[in-house]
């Protein structure tokens, strides 16, 4: 599986070339710390940080239609990727790091 590391390395180069991409790797960065043990502990504080930047990147995005909400992967990282990504699905799957 691809390191912490290396997705934020790809989140980099994202926001620059694909907003919808970033905002997917950021998701995936929310899930990752909140899920595993990083440095001897779950960072909560990090997977909200990574959550609030997912929420922020599709806030700006289109979202009128399932096109333009529609995910470019189903895997980032090792996390899946809801088919249909926007706010409301960030919030709700997060809502325990966004509080």
């Amino acid at each position: 599986m691809i390191s912490i590391e290396a997705l934020e390395l790809a989140f980099d180069r994202e926001l620059v070339t694909d907003k919808r991409a970033a905002a997917e790797t950021a998701y995936a960065l929310a899930f990752r710390y909140r899920n595993e043990d990083v440095d001897g502990r779950r960072r909560f504080d990090l997977a909200k940080i990574w959550a609030t930047r997912s929420v922020e990147l599709l806030e700006l995005l289109p979202s009128a239609g399932l096109g333009e909400v529609s995910s470019t992967r189903q895997i980032v990282g090792g996390i899946p990727i809801p088919d249909l990504l926007h706010t409301g699905v960030v919030r709700q799957r997060l809502a325990d790091v966004l509080i």
